[in-house]
């Protein structure tokens, strides 16, 4: 079992480029990756993609990629000469007329831009360069992924301790369930035998009406059903926990069909403790799809 939450950065290096890959992940219900690259490294994307999407299955993943150029770059500088002579022709007949002081000097020239044109040769993205981006990748995912497993290994024993305690409430439910029909014959009997005490019934009952009566009660509060399919749910829950692949999604669908169990058999109740019980097994179950939100 994994976690979607998780954080991996690498550095790597050749003679060209320096690389900084960082990777983060959070909770999603799919599985969706935001690269940020500069767009010199852009034709690395889909090869960056397919590594992440094929390690990952669900989660928020943000990566952030820096590169930084190692050694100088060539620059070239143009002067336009026919600019710079004809500001030095004005300044020149400037400083005649006595308005200036002084002449046209270098530093002049830098604080004119249309006299200078620098062009630095753009960087280079080359197959070495995204062997390179992909290497570092790969580690920082692994990093992430390390730390999603160790989160994972504590959601499944968190998951675990719910799992036993809401096996518990079940047993205590079953247990219930098996004295309340029982219970409720014998307080129907007593409320008989005071209506015939009584002479309300005009002393005189149908039995097989009374039977009748007593069947349809206890078909309406039987809930072996609802806790058989409770059973199989948390067994079912219990070995999904257990698997290796991503099961987030599965387990998420599966607490949800618990509390729905528990919801029938908390309309069927007639039983003030198995009403409790009921709301026991519904604030475990409550935690349980917490959990499960941050599981892969």
């Amino acid at each position: 079992m994994r976690s979607m939450t998780g954080f991996g950065q690498a550095t790597g290096s050749n003679d060209r480029h320096a690389v900084t890959v960082t990777v983060r992940s959070v909770n999603h219900r799919y599985l969706e990756v935001k690269p940020r690259l500069a767009d010199e490294q852009r034709g690395s994307e889909a090869a960056l993609l397919e590594l992440l999407k094929s390690e990952l299955a669900r989660g928020r993943v943000d990566v952030a990629v820096e590169v930084q150029v190692l050694g100088e770059r060539v620059v070239e500088v143009e002067v336009h000469r026919s600019v710079v002579m004809a500001a030095h022709a004005a300044l020149e007949d400037l400083v005649e007329g006595g308005l200036i002081a002084q002449k046209l000097t270098a530093g002049d020239l830098l604080r004119l831009p249309e006299a200078l044109t620098v062009r630095v040769a753009p960087d280079r993205w080359e197959d070495e360069d995204h062997l390179l981006l992909l290497a570092v990748a790969a580690r920082a995912l692994g990093q992430m992924v390390e730390g999603r497993s160790s989160e994972g290994a504590r959601l499944a024993v968190a998951l675990a301790d719910l799992l036993a305690k809401l096996s518990q409430v079940t047993a205590q439910l079953e247990e219930q369930a098996r004295r309340l029909a029982p219970e409720m014959a014998a307080a129907l009997a007593q409320r008989l035998e005071a209506l015939l005490a009584s002479g309300g019934a005009g002393g005189s009952v149908d039995r097989g009406r009374l039977e009748e009566e007593v069947a349809l009660l206890a078909d309406k509060t039987d809930v072996r059903e609802e806790l058989d399919r409770l059973a199989a749910h948390l067994a079912h829950f219990r070995d999904l926990s257990k698997d290796g692949r991503a099961v987030g999604k599965r387990l998420d669908f599966l607490s949800q069909e618990i509390l729905r169990e528990l919801n029938t058999l908390g309309a069927k109740c007639r039983n003030a403790g198995m009403t409790r019980s009921v709301l026991d097994a519904k604030a475990l179950c409550e935690q349980l799809r917490e959990q499960v939100q941050n599981v892969e």
